[in-house]
């Protein structure tokens, strides 16, 4: 254990037990049959989705009542934004996978302090798989030499769609349902990259970039900017994770397009 990860173990040991059992609850309650329907701007919602959110609210902010919070299934208010401390939850990223029975969904739970993804906690009930981790900052990655042949993980209706832009020579894009089900899984060694060109809101993104910055990973928006959290308009524009090597791989790419 890191001294890092020693100062947030109580956070982290929080958040875990809500992402399991949030999970839990929503891999029962569609087991079961639930309704669901349409928020503004068309997105799906569904009766987990709100059980899961009041269950993460009250598991992470009874134990830390000074943390702010970021959730979307809460209305978000100003005052999160005096906090240096702020949980910033998805309580089902990818609400259509859960909804058509593809196991490519995930309850997201991250800690931002003063703008940084200290904590992520990704859990899918579906595959039982669990990525946890507490950083300061990116790890210090090995070296590697950029591979001959770099798979991409994206969204699967980007793919679906072929709502790529432009990509090098040797790149392999693979579809996958939430975006922190896909960095939790580039964190773990599954992929070479992350990329959307589509903004994403903070929930979406926070637990898995601070999953990827302890795996030793870059993460920055889709124009090679850091990202900041807890931002008066919560939302990243686009994003590229990956290896220091695949990241300026790409990087260089997207600016030679410009």
């Amino acid at each position: 254990m890191t001294p890092w990860e020693s100062r947030f173990q109580r956070e982290l040991d929080v958040a875990i037990a809500a992402a399991r059992a949030a999970g839990d609850e929503v891999a029962r309650m569609r087991r079961e049959g639930l309704r669901y329907g349409r928020k503004e701007g068309y997105e799906l919602v569904s009766e987990a989705d709100i059980r899961a959110a009041e269950m993460l609210h009250e598991a992470l902010t009874a134990p830390f009542p000074d943390t702010g919070w970021l959730s979307e299934e809460h209305t978000d208010t100003v005052d999160r934004l005096g906090n240096d401390r702020v949980w910033i939850v998805d309580p089902i990223d990818g609400t259509r996978e859960f909804l058509q029975g593809i196991p490519e969904y995930a309850v997201s739970v991250g800690l931002a302090v003063e703008g940084t993804p200290v904590l992520g906690v990704v859990y899918n009930p579906a595959s039982g798989t669990l990525a946890a981790a507490a950083c300061e900052g990116a790890a210090e990655a090995g070296p590697v030499l950029l591979p001959l042949s770099v798979e991409v993980l994206v969204g699967r209706g980007e793919h679906e769609w072929n709502d790529i832009p432009p990509l090098p020579a040797g790149t392999r894009v693979t579809g996958m349902g939430s975006v922190a089900y896909r960095l939790a899984m580039l964190a773990g060694g599954r992929g070479d990259a992350v990329l959307t060109g589509f903004g994403r809101s903070e929930w979406d993104v926070a637990a898995g970039a601070a999953l990827c910055l302890a795996a030793g990973l870059r993460v920055t928006d889709v124009l090679g900017e850091p990202l900041r959290f807890n931002q008066p308009v919560p939302t990243v524009r686009g994003l590229l994770v990956a290896h220091p090597a695949v990241h300026e791989h790409f990087n260089r790419w997207f600016r030679q397009l410009k």
